[in-house]
């Protein structure tokens, strides 16, 4: 069966026929108004449709020393295929207070991968969140940006576990908290006889602290006061030991308190409102104090105590229920307290006129009918109603709404005439103001089906594995299109279908939903099951939600501050002494890694663009101004660097993995260091009788070499007792050699044993800015003699022909000798680098650290090799670039591990041409026979 294809003119073409087809009767001017709508909605949109990123990630947790594997897909939220706007994006981590770690930038052409090293000296235990955006997604609202949370963790026998339960009595104005405490390490030894500081905050202020002791089973029983002001949605609990010699552990955890009294239940009448004598379905909410689904049932009341309908939460506190609203009538909902009282909640307002607007979606039908109820005044009156079918953005029909004697119109739509996803059905008033809205999830067409075949039902340790792939579309079409993969160990990585959000899920779902939805994953397979099917419905009407705005649907579109990207560029402007624009000013731009010398000309307005230009991942440009006298003396450059966006903390708050621990998750972690302990026994055996010393390490350095590897090394310690030495004293103490020294044509530069010295201040070479006829022993006493010992976090040279290697290959000249040049790094506490003052007509750029993909290590083992525990991944296999050909077909292969158990495979991906797919599969990894 051939698919059908949705292009522009057909969305129009759809329009109209829902018109004629439910109106045959109605006016010209009716048929042009509804034309004119979608004319204007559609065009406006496609020109400023939004983008939409996702990222697969290799697993959902860390630990110490790990790197996180991503396969990005940007596609336009119009049609879900390849975005052909942008060709940069920018992935960052950043705390659960939204400060960030890290930031890369990525070339990407609708896809791309890559990798983040994961550093615990960076990263400290906890939650931390991933996102994804373009420049031009930066224009629209936040919810659009992809955002993921993971933990990351390093795991060891004498981690702490946490269990605690808190409970609450209001006394007076105050809250009397009663906190019960036991800690247990990972080896299941109890905490005991330990005292702990205890501190109790809410983000903004500190409501407790105080010394406490474990009992010898590690409990401890804390009574506290809570002044209502406390901002009991983010009270964290903080627990550091203060036994000597045990470091500065401190664990910081949520503190949940769920006050029944405090649970709050919401009401969503179906289209927006209650009418008299209109037959209402009423969505609800319950939700806890942590923000949380909960399970309450009651009743609704009206104004006279008659009970006219009961309710009962079917998923995450969600549920729904039908009643009759009476004219005049005020109703509220009652439900129970655990300690047997009841609590009360106001419905909405009964409007005395109105429509209703009543959608039915049944599971597994090929059509939705869309019912508009009107009262008997609007239903009688010669007024135009116009009702619109809106998704992704795109108006896919619109119909005028003809009532027949009962007050009631019905419209049928096809849903193989719409892509998947949720739809939005708008009751619109000839003023073109929306009346009542109502979401639906159409499931048709945009899920591809992806089947994975092993060649084996179950493995031996360091088995070869072969994967088949096939993939199809929603009509058993083979798809061409591009995928990841992912293969990890149960036994190490958590599989959690529920928690995660995968990308039809996030394409089709929650991207365009206000809020989190909780356990997103639960919606993955909706279209195949009733119940979930029902609850996703229900979901709709309590939480719908898109960022489309009416009130400028019809307004011209405006210049969007944040323009798309489509490669990376260097722009800026020159400017005179008067701040004037100085036109046809030559521009040089140099880099050495990658090699690179290239000019260009500012146009009338001063400004300059370099393009094709593609930094490595630590490029540095030094750009410089002339007039046209070819001066540099009196011209000054501004650079449009990126300018980060601020974003809002993620309101979700994870739990930490040591957290009231279940026995599975306890299961996998004492696996993990059980697998560990045994890889270092295994190494350690082997390292037997080699010393390994220690290293001096400058913190953040931008040591070439990787830390610690130089010849001489002046560390924080070192420096902190040499005051205001200057940087050349401290040269000429600590390094052998160091001195000026005239060639032979009376030049004097500054040596190390006779090679030429170069000084790289942090990760800058300085002579990037030497002025023009400025003499070099002139030049550098400039920077020797401003920097001193404390704005200096260290000193490393570069001397010997092992550490020089990458720094000639970077800073000098290919056809100079290496071994005639040394380097001294000196790592400063800004970071900024030779920074004195502003240089007169230069500038030194250094671009964001950009992504290079790398290929996963996967090790190849020969036949019938020998499990020695020495290979413990975690992540098993990852590929991120599989690409199906004409039959859909492609095939994977990788080796297991040493830890037998089961491996979990999951598969992503877009043929970006508008359809998404994913797919979850299981081998298992069994013990040799004993």
């Amino acid at each position: 069966m051939p698919k059908p294809i949705l292009t522009a003119p057909l969305f129009l073409m759809a329009s109209i026929l829902c018109l004629l087809n439910i109106s045959v009767s109605a006016q010209e001017s009716a048929k042009a108004a509804i034309s004119n709508i979608i004319t204007t909605v559609n065009s406006r949109n496609a020109s400023q449709a939004i983008e939409k990123i996702y990222l697969q990630t290799d697993k959902p947790a860390y630990q110490a020393g790990d790197t996180l594997r991503f396969k990005a897909y940007l596609l336009e939220s119009t049609t879900l295929k390849a975005s052909e706007k942008s060709g940069i994006m920018y992935i960052e981590i950043a705390n659960d207070s939204s400060k960030l770690i890290k930031r890369i930038m990525a070339p990407i052409n609708a896809i791309t991968y890559g990798n983040i090293v994961l550093d615990e000296k960076e990263m400290p235990q906890g939650t931390y969140i991933l996102r994804a955006y373009t420049s031009w997604m930066r224009n629209f609202d936040e919810a659009y940006i992809y955002s993921k949370p993971f933990y990351f963790s390093k795991l060891a026998n004498s981690d702490w576990l946490i269990n605690y339960n808190a409970q609450t009595q209001k006394k007076q104005e105050a809250y009397n908290a009663q906190l019960a405490l036991k800690a247990n390490t990972l080896d299941d030894g109890p905490v005991g006889l330990r005292e702990m500081q205890l501190k109790l905050t809410d983000g903004k202020r500190t409501w407790l602290k105080s010394n406490i002791n474990t009992d010898l089973e590690g409990l401890a029983n804390v009574t506290f006061e809570l002044p209502p002001k406390a901002d009991f949605k983010n009270l964290s609990l903080s627990l550091r030991d203060l036994r000597k010699g045990e470091g500065n552990r401190t664990l910081v955890m949520p503190m949940t308190l769920n006050r029944p009294q405090n649970i709050d239940v919401q009401f969503m009448p179906e289209g927006g409102n209650l009418v008299a004598g209109l037959p209402a379905y009423v969505a609800f909410k319950a939700i806890n104090e942590d923000g949380h689904g909960t399970d309450v049932s009651g009743s609704i009341y009206n104004s006279r105590q008659e009970e006219v309908a009961a309710f009962t939460p079917l998923h995450t506190g969600i549920g729904a229920f039908h009643m009759l609203p009476q004219a005049g009538e005020v109703y509220s909902a009652k439900i129970k307290m655990p300690d047997g009282s009841y609590k009360s909640f106001p419905l909405p307002a009964v409007k005395p006129s109105g429509f209703v607007l009543k959608v039915n979606n049944p599971f597994k039908s090929d059509s939705i009918t869309v019912f508009v109820a009107a009262t008997p005044d609007i239903a009688t009156a010669v007024n135009s109603y116009y009702l619109l079918g809106q998704m992704r953005g795109m108006i896919f029909f619109g119909a005028l709404v003809k009532f027949d004697s009962n007050g009631i119109a019905k419209l049928l739509i096809n849903k193989k005439t719409l892509p998947g996803g949720i739809l939005r059905v708008t009751l619109m008033g000839a003023d073109k103001k929306p009346l009542n809205e109502r979401l639906v999830f159409a499931d048709r067409n945009s899920k591809l089906s992806i089947d994975i075949i092993s060649n084996k039902t179950v493995y031996k340790q360091r088995d070869s594995v072969a994967l088949s792939m096939k993939v199809t579309d929603a009509y058993g079409t083979p798809v061409e299109g591009s995928f990841s993969l992912a293969v990890t160990d149960d036994g190490q990585v958590k599989p959690d279908s529920l928690k995660s959000n995968p990308i039809i899920s996030y394409m089709l779902l929650t991207s365009d939903l206000k809020g989190g939805v909780e356990d997103p994953g639960y919606y993955e397979n909706s279209a195949d099951d009733v119940t979930k099917w029902q609850n996703l419905d229900r979901l709709l009407l309590a939480q719908g939600w898109t960022s489309y705005d009416w009130t400028t649907a019809f307004l011209p579109a405006k210049p969007l501050p944040h323009a798309a990207e489509s490669e990376f560029l260097i722009t800026g402007r020159v400017t005179n002494i008067f701040n004037k624009p100085v036109p046809n000013s030559r521009i040089t731009l140099l880099s050495k890694k990658p090699l690179m010398v290239t000019d260009t000309l500012t146009n009338a307005n001063g400004v300059f663009t370099f393009k094709d230009v593609m930094p490595s991942d630590t490029a540095v440009y030094f750009i410089q101004a002339r007039n046209k006298k070819g001066k540099s003396s009196n011209v000054g450059i501004e650079i449009d660097e990126f300018q980060p966006p601020v974003f809002t903390p993620r309101a979700e708050r994870l739990v930490p993995w040591y957290l009231n621990i279940d026995n599975s998750s306890l299961s996998r972690a004492k696996n993990q260091v059980t697998l560990k302990q045994n890889y270092d026994n295994f190494r350690g055996k082997m390292l037997k009788g080699v010393t390994i010393k220690s290293k001096r390490i400058v913190k953040d350095s931008k040591n070439l070499n990787g830390p610690g590897e130089a010849d001489v090394i002046i560390d924080e310690e070192q420096l902190q007792k040499a005051g205001r030495t200057t940087l050349r004293d401290l040269l000429y103490k600590n390094i052998k050699g160091f001195g000026p020294i005239a060639n032979k044509f009376g030049v004097i530069y500054y040596r190390v044993r006779g090679q030429l010295l170069h000084i790289i201040i942090d990760g800058i070479d300085i002579d990037f800015l030497k002025p023009d006829g400025v003499k070099p022993y002139d030049y550098f006493n400039q920077y020797l003699e401003y920097y001193d010992a404390e704005e200096i976090k260290g000193i490393e040279l570069m001397a010997g022909a092992k550490n020089v290697a990458a720094y000639t290959s970077r800073f000098v000249d290919p056809m100079a000798v290496p071994w005639e040049h040394a380097f001294i790094e000196v790592t400063t506490r800004s970071g900024h680098g030779p920074f004195m003052k502003k240089a007169i007509g230069t500038y030194v750029l250094r671009p964001m650290p950009i992504n290079i993909p790398r290929q996963f290590y996967a090790p190849k083992y020969r036949l019938d090799p020998l499990p020695d525990m020495t290979d413990i991944r975690s992540t098993i296999h990852w590929e991120p670039n599989i690409i199906t050909d004409k039959d859909g077909k492609a095939t994977i292969s990788f080796y297991t591990a040493d830890a037998p158990g089961k491996y979990t495979i999951i598969a992503e991906g877009a043929d970006l041409d508008g359809n998404v797919g994913v797919k979850r599969a299981s081998i298992s990894v069994s013990p040799p026979a004993p």
